[in-house]
Formats: C-alpha cells, structure tokens, sequence
C-alpha cells in the first residue's frame, strides 16, 4: 500500500482557521452568555422572559452587523474616491504634458517662450532694460 504524502498546509492557511477558530470560540461564550441571562430572567420571573432576553440579544447582532457593513461600505466607497482622484489627477497631468510638448505661441507679453527675453521684433521683454 503506497504511503500518502502530507499535506503541506501554508501560513495562510494556519492562519485562516486560526481567525476561523477564534470567530467560533467568541460566537460560543456569546451564545453561553446569552443563554446565562435567559435563564436568570426565567429565574427571576420576568414577564417574556426568554423571549425578550434573545429578541434583545438578536437586535444587538443586527446592530453590530449593519453597523460593520455600513463601516465597510463607507471604506470601500472612501477608497475608490480616492482612486479615481488618484487617475483623474494622473490623466490631468499626462494630457497637460502632451500640450506643453507643442509650441504654445507668445505669451501676453507677446515674447516666443523658446526663443528667450525677446518678442518677435527683436526687442528685449524684460523690466530691468531700457524701454527703446
């Protein structure tokens, strides 16, 4: 009979039963302590007493649950803002680079950017010179 080889079980999977493990041990001591309280309420004679102890109980789940998934929706929606700031400030650059790549003209002054200080008349565009 041909030995079977182990199974390799990797550090995300050690780590996802142990999350797992620990979900389930926390919902038990919840269930346990809800369950504590329902029988002190039969005990101490409460009118709808279990009934009133887990719809409580079973309203505070609820709670927590869409108070999560509020919280996660608000994140999920947070960051996908922020990445399509992100793309729509990167598409803003690279088509503001390509525009720069053509000759833009003169400017107000009405000097040509690549040729310098000087309009097209030859004359210099500039305060610290003479006017003529």
């Amino acid at each position: 009979m041909p030995t079977q080889n182990r199974v390799q079980v990797s550090r995300a999977h050690r780590w996802a039963y142990t999350c797992g493990m620990s979900i389930k041990r926390g919902y038990r001591k919840v269930k346990a302590f809800e369950c504590r309280v329902a029988e002190r309420a039969v005990s101490a004679g409460m009118p709808a007493d279990t009934l009133l102890v887990r719809g409580s109980f079973l309203i505070a789940k609820l709670a927590l649950i869409g108070g999560l998934l509020f919280v996660s929706a608000w994140l999920v929606t947070f960051i996908v803002m922020m990445l399509a700031v992100i793309t729509l400030l990167w598409f803003r650059a690279f088509i503001g680079a390509d525009q720069q790549e053509k000759n833009p003209g003169p400017d107000y002054l009405g000097a040509d950017l690549y040729i310098g200080d000087f309009d097209d008349n030859g004359h210099y565009v500039g305060d610290s010179k003479s006017s003529n």
